[in-house]
C-alpha cells in the first residue's frame, strides 16, 4: 500500500471509527476522561500510521485501533492511579465481535449525541462539542466550518468540554419532556452540520460530502430509539437524503460548480429518492407540518423533476411562503426570491430583494442572487457590479471560480 493509499484509508477510518471508539469508550469509562479518552484514540491512529506504513493493515483495523486505544487509556489510567474509574470499569468489551449494527455501538453513539447537546451547553458549543467528539473534526476544521477565529474555537470546545465533564454525568439518552426538549437541539445540529457540508463556505471544495455523510448517519441512528422516531426526524433525513441525491450532479468532471439547470439528472442517486420519499411519507401521517417536512417537500420537487424546465416552481413557492412564516429568516426569505422570480418574473423578485438589504448586507449569496436576477433582465450594468461584489467576499474556491466565469460570459454581451 502507497503512503497516499494509506493516508486516504486512515483519514477514512479515522472519520468513521472516531465517534464509534470514542462513544464506547466514555461509556464504559466516564464523560469526566473525556480529554484522555480522545487522546488515546489519536494515540491509536498515530500507531496506526507508523506501524502498517512497515506491516499489511490487520484484517479488523477497526478491532485494532479499539483495543490500542483502551488499553492507552487504561495505562494513563493506572500511571496516574485513578482507581476509583478503573473500578467502574465494566470490563474491556470485544470489538472484534461488535459490527456497526451491533446494540452496543449503536446505543453508545445513541447516547453521546444527547450528551453533546446536553441542555448546560449553548447551541454554538452542542455544534462545536458535536463536531469535535462525533465526527472527529480538528479544531482548525471546525473553525473554518462555523467561520469562527481558530484561538477563540479552541477556547470555546474547551469551556464545552468542561461542562460535558462536569454537567453530564454518565451517559445516558434522555426520557420523557427532557428527552423532548433536547432532540430538538440534536436535530438542529445535525440539520446545520449536514447544510455545511452541502455547500463548506470556505476550502477548495464545494461540498464537503463527508461531513453530510456523518449527518446522515447521526440521523439513523437516532431512529433506533422509539421515542425518537417524530415526524421533525423523518422530515430532516427525507430533506438530507433528497439533497444528497443529487451530489454525483453538482460538481462536473473538471471540478466546476454546476447549477441545478444543467445538471444531468440520470447522475442522481435512485436509492437515495426512493429512502427520501419513505421518510417524508412517514413524516406526513403527523397532523402539523414542521419546518423540516417543508424543506423536505421543497427537496424532493427539486430533485425528482424529470427536468428544470418541468420544475414544478408554484408549488415550490406556496411551500416557501409556509416555511417563510414558521421560519423568517433572512435565508429563507432570500431562497424563496430565487422561487419567486421564475414564478412572477426577476423584476417582481428584485423588489422584494430591497427589503433584505439591511439582514444581508455584502453577502455572497445575496449578491450572487441580485446579480443574476439584473441579467434576468439583460441589466448587464447592475449584474456585473454585483457579482464583482460577491467575488470579493467568496471563500469557496470552487463557488469562486464559477462567479468568476459567469463574469466573464457578462462581460462579454
Amino acid at each position: 500500500m502507497s503512503a497516499t493509499e494509506l493516508n486516504t484509508t486512515l483519514d477514512h477510518l479515522f472519520r468513521h471509527e472516531y465517534a464509534k471508539i470514542v462513544s464506547l469508550l466514555a461509556s464504559k469509562f466516564s464523560t469526566e476522561l473525556i480529554d484522555q479518552i480522545e487522546d488515546a484514540v489519536q494515540e491509536s491512529l498515530l500507531k496506526a500510521a507508523k506501524l502498517w506504513s512497515m506491516q499489511p493493515m490487520p484484517d479488523n483495523p477497526s478491532a485494532w485501533l479499539y483495543r490500542v486505544a483502551s488499553n492507552h487509556l487504561i495505562d494513563q489510567l493506572r500511571r496516574n492511579q485513578k482507581s476509583t474509574t478503573l473500578d467502574h470499569w465494566k470490563g474491556d468489551a470485544n470489538f472484534e465481535e461488535i459490527s456497526t449494527e451491533d446494540e452496543q455501538l449503536i446505543d453508545g453513539q445513541l447516547r453521546m449525541i444527547f450528551a453533546c447537546c446536553h441542555p448546560s451547553m449553548k447551541l454554538q458549543e452542542q455544534l462545536m462539542l458535536s463536531l469535535k467528539l462525533l465526527c472527529g473534526l480538528s479544531v482548525k476544521e471546525i473553525a473554518r466550518a462555523l467561520l469562527k477565529n481558530e484561538e477563540a474555537t479552541k477556547k470555546a470546545i474547551t469551556r464545552a468540554k468542561q461542562k460535558f465533564k462536569t454537567e453530564v454525568g454518565e451517559l445516558v439518552v434522555p426520557s420523557g419532556d427532557a428527552l423532548k426538549e433536547r432532540l430538538e437541539s440534536v436535530l438542529q445540529v445535525i440539520y446545520l452540520l449536514f447544510n455545511e457540508g452541502y455547500k463548506a463556505t470556505e476550502g477548495d471544495q464545494l461540498m464537503r460530502q463527508d461531513l453530510c455523510e456523518e449527518a446522515i448517519r447521526l440521523a439513523f441512528i437516532l431512529t433506533n430509539e422509539k421515542a425518537c422516531e417524530t415526524s421533525e426526524l423523518y422530515s430532516l433525513i427525507a430533506m438530507m437524503l433528497f439533497k444528497a441525491a443529487r451530489f454525483p450532479a453538482r460538481i462536473d468532471v473538471e471540478g466546476r460548480l454546476v447549477t441545478l439547470e444543467l445538471q444531468d439528472r440520470k447522475l442522481y442517486r435512485e436509492d437515495y429518492m426512493q429512502w427520501g420519499w419513505k421518510f417524508l411519507h412517514e413524516s406526513s401521517k403527523s397532523e402539523s407540518s414542521s419546518i423540516y417536512q417543508l424543506e423536505a417537500a421543497i427537496a424532493s420537487y427539486y430533485t425528482v423533476a424529470p427536468s428544470y424546465e418541468k420544475t414544478n416552481w408554484k408549488q415550490i413557492l406556496r411551500l416557501y411562503d409556509t416555511l417563510a412564516r414558521l421560519k423568517p429568516s433572512p435565508v429563507v426569505k432570500m431562497s424563496r426570491l430565487f422561487v419567486l422570480s421564475k414564478v412572477e418574473g426577476a423584476a417582481k423578485a428584485l423588489q422584494q430583494m430591497d427589503l433584505l438589504e439591511a439582514d444581508l448586507p455584502n453577502q455572497q449569496s445575496f449578491l450572487a442572487l441580485k446579480a443574476y436576477l439584473y441579467a434576468q433582465l439583460e441589466d448587464f450594468e447592475n449584474a456585473i457590479s454585483h457579482i464583482e461584489k460577491a467575488i470579493d467576499q467568496a471563500d469557496n474556491k470552487t463557488e469562486r471560480r464559477f462567479l468568476e466565469e459567469r463574469l466573464l460570459s457578462w462581460k462579454k454581451r
